[in-house]
């Protein structure tokens, strides 16, 4: 390295190691102009990512709350709510959003995305103790709007929810849709269909004085099967014509999820919900949603792992591409993760380098299951922050206490070079 180099490097980084001005024991600092905080929001019921851009413009991905029973099994899921049962998930959540945005006087969410309709990624009415005024369960997405306003709303159905087949008949789905007529009519909210391959769509970001001075890009990737092609805003289908297929060979709910790419200067995220990527025998080649994003998406510095690290994902093909420094598990299930996708995960053979990774919620089944390779998580408990600096060349991961609302930091790893 040379020696200019040398000192634009010490420069950076002592840039960062002043940004991220936190500590192991204190509160999280607030949110500052420039940065990208990406908040992974732990409350044991499901996916909650919250994203606060450069700007100040914010994103919400998903919101979980997951149903009583397991609709696989029909087994009950005796998982607590964090940081207590005293109030539901949807709650904690709204109540997280505005302690990170208290430097707004009237915080609101700018954009809310539904990647796909599962109950641990929009919450389920099972059980919920509560309607709101327009009749609907608060349970999830629609809790959280109870207590913090959402500017507009991003899913995969929208407006007809007919597709691969009708969700007319899905409790979720149904009382979702009665959320959504409410806050159309009664609190002006936008509503529009998740679109692949725009970058565009979410515009909060670039529009002000400071988004141009920050640039992010917001790629989205793939929606029902409909993925980026990685030229200009072009599309392709991956999924066949269904005309002619079984509704039992119909894409199943995971399969559509939302997938989007993040950049931020030299930063790249990469979030694609619950999309699958690992083939049981027998399964047609185009259910592995994986292996063609790999192609587009390229290298990136964090991943939010796709389907909580379950079995069926983060196929080789994904992880040789993407090569992330960091990987965060959104887990909550004792199958989460795997302990196949773990040795996948940490194999030099896919991709050489070090590697960290962060689980949000690791139940004592999970730990068990994936037995000496514990140790290598740098986390298993805890709201997981990457916290960007200002311009994207570093950032750092902070894990946040998660049994009280204090935002206290109880690790930093970092600071990362950005890729």
């Amino acid at each position: 390295m040379q020696v200019s180099q040398l000192l634009a490097f010490t420069v950076l980084f002592l840039s960062a190691t002043n940004t991220f001005a936190q500590q192991v024991g204190e509160p999280l600092p607030v949110w500052q102009t420039g940065q990208l905080d990406i908040h992974h929001i732990n409350t044991g019921q499901g996916n909650a990512t919250f994203l606060v851009f450069p700007d100040g413009a914010s994103l919400l991905v998903d919101a979980g709350a997951i149903s009583p029973l397991d609709w696989r099994t029909n087994k009950p899921r005796n998982i607590p709510i964090k940081p207590t049962n005293e109030r539901q998930a949807g709650e904690w959540i709204a109540r997280y959003i505005r302690t990170a945005l208290r430097f707004k006087a009237n915080p609101a969410i700018d954009y809310a995305i539904i990647t796909h309709f599962h109950d641990d990624h929009m919450g389920s009415p099972i059980n919920a103790a509560r309607r709101a005024t327009g009749g609907y369960a608060l349970t999830g997405i629609t809790e959280v709007a109870e207590y913090i306003p959402i500017r507009k709303i991003l899913d995969r159905g929208w407006p007809d929810y007919a597709y691969p087949r009708s969700l007319a008949n899905d409790s979720m789905v149904t009382n979702y849709r009665r959320f959504l007529n409410w806050q159309i009519q009664h609190k002006g909210v936008v509503v529009e269909p998740f679109q692949a391959g725009r970058n565009n769509q979410i515009m909060v970001v670039g529009q002000s004085k400071l988004g141009q001075e920050y640039p992010v890009e917001i790629r989205n990737l793939a929606v029902n099967g409909r993925i980026w092609t990685g030229t200009g805003n072009e599309t392709r289908s991956l999924f066949p014509d269904l005309t002619p297929l079984k509704p039992t060979e119909y894409p199943n709910e995971n399969m559509c999820s939302i997938a989007f790419q993040i950049r931020y200067g030299d930063f790249d995220y990469f979030s694609g919900a619950d999309i699958q990527g690992v083939l049981q025998f027998g399964t047609p080649a185009w259910h592995d949603i994986e292996t063609p994003l790999a192609k587009v998406v390229g290298s990136v510095d964090v991943q939010l792992l796709d389907h909580h690290g379950y079995a069926d994902s983060e196929n080789g093909a994904l992880l040789a591409s993407l090569r992330p420094r960091v990987l965060v598990i959104p887990s909550w299930a004792s199958s989460h993760p795997g302990r196949d996708v773990l040795e996948r995960i940490f194999s030099e053979q896919i991709y050489s380098g070090e590697r960290d990774v962060f689980a949000t919620n690791l139940l004592d089944e999970a730990k068990t299951a994936i037995g000496d390779l514990v140790h290598r998580l740098k986390s298993e408990s805890g709201h997981i922050v990457i916290r960007v600096e200002p311009g994207g060349k570093f950032y750092r991961v902070l894990v946040l206490d998660d049994t009280n609302e204090s935002f206290t930091i109880k690790a930093i790893c970092g600071p990362y070079p950005s890729r």
